[in-house]
């Protein structure tokens, strides 16, 4: 009697284990495949985001650059204890001004300061109000958008022209007040009405200066790990009223290898733009009021982490619009496994004049 047998030859179970091997490692480097390119479209979708919302904090900073600054009757101040771009001590305070290919900021990057009242850090430097005889302090119908008693706050006489155009009101010796102690500052007469700008210092009695101001660079203290070499982060630091030191930044934008920023002027004050400079040292406040038309800020930013399967091309990249000029030529060789772009920021000033 012949019996048969059931099972599997040695062969055939070698030749399903290899199959089943291949099936199983194609199968792995597809899903890693995938899951690579799914965490670098993620990481390109954040800095999207993020690029976004630093953007837009930077553009309103520039757009309100000017904005609440006395242009005259202005007393002795102290600005930053770093003396970068400070104004003389009585002199009008410049709205905007920056440092061309600075050392004091990575990779030789321009350093940009803004000054004006609603730059600080505070509520309280994005309110204004009306100050009228008898103190009478116009309040708005959404509360939040009042001023608080122990704000602190200047008082600017809109004036009618050249040397009484936006002065500071001076009460007593000082230059500021709390918002709940104007009574000294208010016009004497009924058809006056003057202008009440929020300052961002709270404890500083008295004020180091008539405005707010901020400073924007690239820091390398805390630079993400997902960034290239040899980039930062553009941050804002605002000048403390109380010391003149600068506080802590706060991160706007980050693996950041480059900032360029350019004006466009008007120096024939014909309405025309008719000039492109990356430096405005030359400029005394009121020639940055009545020149600069547009600023425009550059940065050359990745998206995205390293990418081993990406090769940018060129390797020298212009920050900066090559029409206009200004800008400058960078070396990205080093690091081509980035995705690199130069994002660009263009503003129309038109709150400098007012």
């Amino acid at each position: 009697m012949r019996r048969d047998t059931k099972g599997f030859t040695l062969i055939e179970l070698m030749l399903t284990l290899l199959i089943l091997f291949l099936v199983m490692n194609s199968l792995s480097t597809f899903f890693l495949g995938v899951m690579r390119q799914y965490k670098q479209q993620s990481k390109i979708a954040e800095t999207g985001v993020e690029t976004i919302l630093g953007l837009e904090l930077l553009r309103q900073d520039v757009q309100y650059a000017g904005l609440g600054l006395p242009w005259n009757n202005i007393p002795a101040y102290s600005e930053a204890v770093s003396g970068l771009l400070n104004d003389s001590a009585s002199n009008p305070p410049r709205s905007i001004v920056s440092i061309d290919n600075s050392v004091f900021t990575l990779n030789n990057s321009d350093y940009l300061v803004i000054k004006s009242a609603q730059v600080g850090m505070s509520d309280a430097c994005r309110k204004w109000t009306t100050l009228r005889a008898g103190n009478v302090r116009r309040t708005w119908s959404d509360n939040n958008d009042t001023l608080n008693g122990t704000d602190r706050v200047v008082v600017i006489s809109p004036g009618s022209g050249g040397s009484t155009s936006r002065s500071l009101v001076v009460a007593g010796g000082a230059f500021s007040s709390t918002y709940n102690n104007t009574n000294a500052f208010a016009p004497a007469l009924p058809s006056d009405t003057l202008l009440i700008y929020g300052i961002d210092g709270p404890g500083a009695n008295p004020l180091r200066m008539p405005f707010n101001r901020a400073d924007f660079y690239l820091d390398t203290t805390s630079v993400p790990r997902r960034c290239a070499p040899n980039t930062g982060v553009l941050v804002k630091s605002v000048v403390s009223q109380s010391d003149g030191t600068l506080t802590t930044p706060l991160p706007l934008l980050d693996c950041v290898a480059s900032m360029q920023v350019v004006y466009r002027l008007d120096t024939d004050g014909n309405g025309t733009i008719d000039a492109t400079s990356s430096d405005l040292s030359g400029l005394t406040a009121q020639q940055i009021r009545e020149q600069v038309k547009e600023v425009r800020v550059y940065l050359l930013i990745h998206e995205g982490q390293r990418d081993d399967s990406y090769r940018h091309s060129p390797t020298t990249i212009y920050v900066g619009d090559n029409t206009i000029g200004g800008g400058a030529n960078f070396d990205v060789s080093a690091n081509r496994n980035y995705r690199w772009k130069v994002q660009s920021l263009v503003v129309n000033m038109n709150n400098l004049g007012k």
